[in-house]
């Protein structure tokens, strides 16, 4: 609502302002000789109608110019901001290193006929001596091979499992079967035993494999297999006889869980979760979807893996234009023997989140995330110990936000007594004005689609200068006055309700109130319906109840008093003494249905009147076609001391020219002005 003002202050003393800002601020500069003159200076020419002193917005004019003037007094205002910040719960994973696996490693060793031949005497010379002949292969027992070196050294240097397993596969590439295979793995640096079996029958051309369990075992990555017996079991015909042959023998180490560990760590997710955390601070809301004016997400890990790990966090549901919120942060190896942390914060100011904890549906208050962490392979060889860990700590606070949906919430909540300014009467100083009629109303606009239950306890209007108070009676009125809510945050639900016209209205007018007060009760969702989750609201949407006063300008005066106080300053004026007396001259032709006396005092810094003076006469009512003229006169002394002054107080007092008829005041009523002055200058060197 714009500035009153000029609301209802007399034309007259609207001028007068102008008088007094350009008779102090004109300057005259003359040459010698130092006589007395008196020269007879212009000021302004105006014509005012009602249009330029109240603003078209804050008025109506009907059809025969008849001004009605429209004001409006907000008495209450509620928004969004007046919800708390909401957040998370802390939720926290931790990982050890026992989460951690080392990947699948093989290694393949081959035994050719011809190798091992070369162990079976005169035998074997004759099956060497048969190379690419067809013969026959005797039994052959109790036969030996190794030690057979198994290089897993670029993969892990040592490791001590919680579980795992040793695969040993033996491929028979031999023209015959094998039997009674049995076979051991030892660690090369203290030949400690790792595991052995035992392979019944190997027959020609077939793989068979048998398992070591590792639990509890310690492995190097330098081993050593031994074949301690194998047998021959020989053809009953003839077979062709190649001595490159060969039985493979592969050694795998797989699901290894590693207690402890020096070794080169494959890529792995150590952390992977989704998490619905329940929003607190809401009360009974249930809100299924927000959008952050602020907030914050809170990231603390704690590490004492020797290693790099890379985290990410990640709210498939909350975006940001059209990007959903991603977070990727790293955290450096941890010294030995210690660990490492750090905290990241992320703002969310701008994103709007879905609260129903997806991918779940039909909920609400929900925030749903997921969080990985990993290790990648680089590589390099690292010590890891089964005690390291990681730990991530994620919150979401401070969440503060400008636009929600779901169902918002049952509140009751009292308000005041408390004030709203009326600057309608700021210049009513004394005397009486009446209103042939006068409309006041109560509206409610309502931007946010929540409805609310206003109960009015209390209103009243006060002139806080006389103390003068007076109830206004608004028994007529629905209370409490059901508000619905919006239909979209474009289009806010509006209603109003009329007063009626009684005694304690017209009384409460005739105080020239400065203020209203206001007590009142406003109940959001009276009918509690929690299941309805199509509720909104958004910060920049309001709750706003106000009264609406229609005036039309059809009024009796009766010595009513306007006055206004302005700034003044004869500062700047050049050779101030050379002023010695003058006359300010105000012609005018009076078009409005109001006679005016203008009375103008002058006050000094401390607010001690200094001079008062009055304009001779009065400017008489519907004067259009007689001229009128006002003078004040002043001399060398009080000028002097309205040098002094840096303040004026310009007064008005209006009458209209009955005092038992109303005077209507039309849009083509003018005031029509001239304002001349003659100053008495003594110009001396």
């Amino acid at each position: 609502m714009a500035d009153m003002h000029y609301k209802l202050r007399s034309n007259l003393a609207l001028l007068m302002g102008i008088i007094l800002v350009l008779t102090f601020g004109c300057r005259r500069e003359f040459g010698l000789p130092g006589v007395e003159n008196e020269i007879l200076t212009p000021i302004l020419s105006s014509k005012l109608s009602i249009g330029e002193i109240v603003p078209d917005s804050l008025q109506t004019t009907d059809e025969d110019g008849f001004v009605t003037l429209v004001y409006r007094n907000n008495i209450y205002t509620a928004g969004l901001g007046s919800f708390q910040e909401i957040e998370t719960r802390e939720f926290s994973e931790t990982a050890k290193l026992q989460s951690l696996t080392l990947g699948a490693q093989s290694a393949e060793r081959s035994i050719s006929l011809g190798q091992v031949a070369q162990e079976m005497g005169a035998t074997g010379e004759f099956i060497i001596s048969q190379n690419g002949n067809n013969i026959p292969i005797p039994p052959i027992t109790g036969l030996t091979h190794g030690p057979i070196p198994v290089d897993g050294s670029e993969f892990f240097e040592t490791v001590t499992l919680d579980s795992g397993y040793m695969d040993i596969t033996i491929m028979n590439g031999f023209p015959t079967a094998m039997s009674n295979v049995e076979f051991e793995i030892r660690n090369e640096s203290d030949n400690s035993l790792i595991g052995s079996q035992t392979f019944p029958s190997v027959a020609a051309g077939t793989t068979e494999t048998q398992t070591i369990d590792l639990a509890g075992k310690t492995i190097e990555g330098s081993l050593i297999g031994n074949i301690l017996n194998f047998d021959i079991d020989g053809t009953t015909s003839a077979v062709l006889i190649d001595t490159s042959d060969q039985v493979i023998v592969t050694v795998t180490v797989r699901d290894m869980k590693v207690h402890s560990a020096t070794a080169i760590f494959p890529a792995q997710n150590i952390i992977e979760i989704g998490d619905t955390s329940a929003m607190e601070n809401v009360g009974d809301l249930r809100i299924t979807r927000a959008k952050a004016r602020s907030g914050t997400i809170n990231i603390r890990v704690v590490s004492t893996v020797e290693d790099t790990m890379y985290f990410e966090y990640f709210v498939p549901d909350g975006t940001k234009d059209g990007e959903p919120l991603f977070i990727e942060e790293k955290i450096n190896p941890a010294p030995v023997g210690g660990s490492i942390e750090k905290v990241f914060q992320y703002s969310v100011d701008g994103y709007e989140f879905d609260l129903t904890g997806q991918p779940a549906v039909n909920h609400y208050n929900a925030f749903y995330s997921e969080l990985t962490s990993r290790i990648d392979s680089t590589g390099r060889v690292v010590n890891l110990s089964l005690e390291d860990s990681i730990l991530i700590y994620v919150q979401l606070s401070e969440f503060l936000p400008e636009y929600i949906e779901g169902y918002l919430g049952h509140t009751e909540a009292e308000f005041g007594p408390t004030s709203a300014p009326i600057d309608l009467f700021k210049h009513f100083e004394s005397g009486t004005l009446e209103f042939e009629e006068v409309g006041v109303s109560l509206g409610v606009s309502n931007g946010n689609g929540v409805p609310f239950d206003v109960e009015l306890l209390n209103l009243s209007a006060e002139n806080t200068s006389t103390s003068n108070e007076v109830d206004i009676d608004f028994s007529g009125l629905p209370n409490p006055l059901s508000i619905l809510g919006a239909a979209d945050l474009s289009t806010p639900w509006e209603e109003s309700w009329q007063l009626q016209a009684t005694s304690s209205l017209n009384n409460a007018l005739n105080i020239y109130p400065d203020q209203l007060n206001v007590a009142l009760r406003v109940v959001s969702n009276p009918a509690q319906d929690s299941n309805g989750l199509n509720q909104f609201a958004v910060d920049t949407n309001t709750l706003d109840a106000y009264l609406d006063l229609d005036i039309p300008l059809s009024l009796i005066a009766n010595d009513l008093v306007l006055s206004d106080t302005l700034p003044l300053s004869v500062g700047g004026i050049e050779r101030l003494e050379s002023i010695q007396g003058g006359t300010f001259y105000l012609v005018g032709k009076n078009g409005f249905p109001l006679e005016a006396e203008l009375t103008v005092a002058f006050l000094s810094p401390d607010g001690q009147e200094l001079v008062v003076s009055e304009f001779d006469g009065s400017m008489p009512a519907l004067s259009t076609n007689q001229q009128s003229a006002l003078s004040w006169t002043f001399d060398k002394e009080v000028f002097d001391q309205i040098r002094l002054a840096n303040r004026a107080i310009v007064k008005a007092k209006l009458n209209t020219l009955s005092t038992t008829q109303h005077q209507r005041i039309y849009s083509d009523q003018i005031l029509d002005l001239t304002l001349s002055a003659r100053f008495l200058y003594n110009f001396a060197e």
